[in-house]
């Protein structure tokens, strides 16, 4: 007797039980009957996907036995690698929708209120939908009435700015789970592990008590997200002056070279560069090597909170509120400005959000974790 409905079948190739020993179905100790079926959407921004991932301890905690899909962008796929909690993954890049629309679910939930993702969840057959789907226009609307808040959150800036709940606690309503949420995962493979330890070791980084990382990298769609060049500078200058035992490693994306590099000008003897073309994998090992890790809200802050480091948050024109740190680090930002988390693009302020915040009060709340 085959037995179709246990999570180790294959269909294509014998399960890895009966290429260790032979056994068969019939008498197999390992046999696990899959009760439940869940499809999830979320196909990016990159630390949308990594900080969703706290929903997976409760969803598997509310349905036992249950196994997950995860529908993703390709560009993506790295930060769900190697997590136990997803039994399978599809690209949306990739031949993908057959499966999809062959296959029947329990629970859909699309996290995504954005056209694409939203269709996906309305063709899929499942028993019960949360989050968005799109309507026979192809507008996006919400499916379940938890779903509603976070809904107009995102069409009036006005309510995503009072808004005080963490995307945690949101998307955990739009779920219904009632279990306190666990901090995102992160897997780091064998090739990111190496790739950390011969960075660590060519820089000699073992000479410092502490490490330090800085990470300017803050996205594309909010240009003010980045702090500035200069209280960087400062920033790294009074850490020195005043913690010489620590190393100081400086982050960013392929977007951030030209703005390291006015960096790396004026303080490049006090640091240690940590690259800007590194891939997602190999820049989370690198997270992985410090102990602090200051950074805007954006993918390396997602990262770090994944890897449970000391996390310092300067944040700006994304909500504050929002983020949860759980428990290990800050989110710094100028209460002074009644324009905070107001979600514009651009801004012509002279004195803002983000350049208003002094290096010395980060400096603080380093020597706070120190």
């Amino acid at each position: 007797m085959i037995k179709i409905d246990c999570i180790y079948y294959q269909g294509c190739k014998p399960c890895k039980f009966h290429k260790e020993d032979g056994r068969l179905c019939g008498n197999c100790k390992d046999y696990h009957k899959i009760e439940k079926k869940i499809l999830i959407i979320k196909l990016g921004a990159l630390g949308d996907v990594l900080r969703t991932t706290s929903i997976l301890p409760s969803l598997t905690k509310k349905y036992p036995n249950s196994v997950i899909t995860w529908v993703v962008n390709k560009n993506a796929l790295s930060l769900l690698q190697n997590n136990t909690y997803i039994y399978r993954k599809y690209v949306v890049e990739e031949n993908y929708l057959e499966f999809i629309l062959n296959e029947e679910f329990d629970v859909g939930i699309c996290l995504d209120a954005e056209p694409l993702s939203a269709t996906i969840l309305s063709l899929a057959k499942c028993n019960e939908k949360m989050g968005f789907i799109a309507d026979s226009s192809g507008r996006v609307i919400p499916v379940n009435k938890e779903a509603e808040e976070w809904y107009l959150m995102g069409l009036n800036d006005d309510l995503k700015n009072k808004n005080r709940k963490t995307y945690q606690k949101i998307i955990s309503e739009i779920c219904k789970l009632d279990k306190e949420l666990e901090r995102p995962q992160i897997f780091l493979n064998s090739e990111s592990k190496r790739f950390a330890q011969v960075f660590f070791n060519t820089n000699n980084l073992r000479r410092y008590k502490r490490i330090i990382g800085i990470n300017t990298g803050g996205g594309r769609r909010w240009l003010l997200k980045k702090w500035t060049v200069e209280n960087y500078i400062k920033l790294i200058k009074l850490l020195k002056n005043n913690c010489p035992h620590v190393g100081i490693m400086l982050f960013g994306g392929p977007e951030e070279i030209k703005f390291n590099r006015r960096i790396i000008k004026d303080a490049g003897n006090l640091i240690v560069n940590a690259g800007c073309n590194n891939k997602i994998l190999e820049f989370s090992g690198l997270i992985n090597l410090t102990d602090i890790f200051i950074t805007p809200d954006s993918l390396g802050m997602n990262i770090s909170i994944a890897l449970n480091k000391t996390t310092i948050v300067i944040v700006g024109p994304t909500s504050p509120w929002e983020l949860d740190l759980f428990g290990n680090g800050v989110v710094i930002y100028n209460s002074d400005m009644e324009c905070i988390g107001c979600y514009r693009e651009k801004c012509d302020k002279k004195v803002n959000c983000m350049n208003s915040i002094e290096p010395e009060k980060v400096l603080n709340a380093i020597k706070r974790y120190l």
